[in-house]
């Protein structure tokens, strides 16, 4: 049974709408259930606003809107994901985290190459879970360069 654990790499699953998905464990610093959001003008829909998380300000992005994905959200199972994104900490809204799970290498296919390349970067694989299909994201790459730039660049991620 030790040797099951072992194996694979940890990812911590969550869902948007009907929809699931799972980033890398080491890149997760904390799940929050909720957080004090102060708004900030004239930023893309997607980025709700900022936070202070235990005394450190962080941007927080709403993962559904980002990604377009409809549907309620129930805010009793809402949450927020802490992340290392390049050098700096970012918070994800998401609609529930599933767990923290283990995926083999061997359950992992790339993304079909038929699909469009625009907007699919930050997709690093798709997981075979107990009929269903797991999303595997790249928390670098889910911020295009501009978006980064306007983080980067606001007066708060400065102090």
């Amino acid at each position: 049974m030790a040797e099951a654990k072992s194996d694979g790499v940890q990812w911590v699953q969550f869902r948007l709408g009907q929809e699931e998905y799972a980033v890398m464990a080491t890149q997760v610093q904390e799940i929050v259930r909720s957080a004090a959001i102060t708004l900030i003008p004239n930023m893309p829909e997607f980025v709700k606003g900022i936070c202070n998380l235990r005394g450190k300000i962080i941007p927080l992005l709403d993962l559904k809107e980002r990604f377009a994905v409809h549907g309620e959200t129930d805010l009793q199972q809402a949450r927020i994901i802490v992340a290392h994104v390049e050098t700096q900490m970012v918070g994800f809204t998401v609609d529930a985290v599933v767990g923290v799970i283990r995926i083999p290498p061997d359950s992992i296919e790339a993304v079909p190459e038929n699909l469009p390349k625009i907007d699919v970067e930050y997709i690093t694989g798709v997981a075979k879970r107990s009929g269903h299909l797991v999303l595997l994201l790249d928390m670098d790459k889910i911020l295009k360069n501009i978006e980064k730039m306007i983080l980067e660049n606001a007066e708060w991620s400065k102090k």
